[in-house]
């Protein structure tokens, strides 16, 4: 068990790329309407995923093909699995409460980007979202904060990175890990240093939160990627442009780390549906 938990570990750090479909179905819809299928990295128009045409920054390209089957066999032998039992077990309620609470856990995260990009205002709401969910929303349970007005936006080391003039780099897909950049990888590195918990807690309290990490993740966008993997030529291209310009927009539209990474409260999420061929 000890040994399942570490690996565990290791590929919750996976999970950058699992943001949300809610960007990807914003832009989907804007461009096949307008015809213009090559201003987006994936776009579903009538069911057909189609792959972005700009050359990525791939120099690795046959070994991070490689890397990457690997990666998708374990995800089929042990992860998928898993998330399939959890979304079985837990129901949605259940898991959107521990949704809020995993994100809670990341606010001293998030907080500590917020001051190295200066941004004194993020930093302020950040910590008055820690603050009220933490204790009116019951140690995080509930999202108060976004209900009064103070949303969630995403902050990682990768992003102040590229505040501050750096450029991602070759695209990379780690072992275990998943899709990264030179950038975003340091930066997984750095955002695990800094955060508290990984200070005030050892072994499984550590793991076993990295776990639930992963399978929320999972979970929620298993759906996204079972159909960019059934409808894209490429898959693996389709995932590496996507994520290239997923970050891009995120490094270059800071409304966008709001808009996909806080679910709006008046809107219905379907039940999610896992699936085993």
């Amino acid at each position: 068990m000890k040994y399942f938990f570490k690996i565990l570990l290791v590929l919750a750090l996976s999970i950058e790329f699992a943001y949300a479909n809610e960007g990807i179905k914003n832009l989907a819809n804007k461009n096949c309407a307008t015809g213009d299928v090559k201003a987006v990295p994936i776009y579903d128009c009538g069911g057909i995923f189609f792959g972005n045409s700009i050359e990525d920054d791939d120099p690795l390209e046959p070994l991070n093909r490689g890397i990457f089957w690997v990666n998708q066999g374990i995800d089929y032998v042990l992860i998928e699995p898993i998330a399939w039992a959890y979304s079985e077990i837990i129901p949605e309620y259940g898991r959107d409460r521990i949704s809020n609470i995993l994100r809670n856990l990341n606010e001293p995260v998030v907080l500590v980007n917020n001051l190295l990009q200066g941004e004194l205002e993020d930093g302020r709401d950040t910590i008055w979202r820690f603050v009220f969910n933490s204790t009116i929303g019951v140690a995080g349970i509930f999202d108060v904060s976004t209900d009064l007005g103070i949303p969630y936006k995403k902050e990682d080391l990768g992003l102040t990175l590229a505040s501050w003039g750096f450029g991602p780099g070759p695209y990379l897909v780690l072992p275990i890990l998943g899709p990264s950049n030179m950038r975003d990888g340091w930066g997984r590195l750095g955002d695990f240093a800094v955060d508290p918990i990984n200070w005030w807690t050892f072994g499984l309290p550590v793991t076993g939160r990295t776990a639930v990490q992963v399978l929320d993740a999972k979970t929620d966008n298993i759906n996204v990627t079972d159909e960019i993997k059934k409808n894209s030529i490429d898959y693996y291209a389709s995932i590496r442009t996507w994520y290239t310009e997923r970050r891009l927009a995120l490094t270059t539209a800071v409304e966008d780390r709001q808009a996909v990474d806080t679910p709006r409260p008046d809107e219905d999420e379907d039940e999610i549906v896992l699936s085993r061929e």
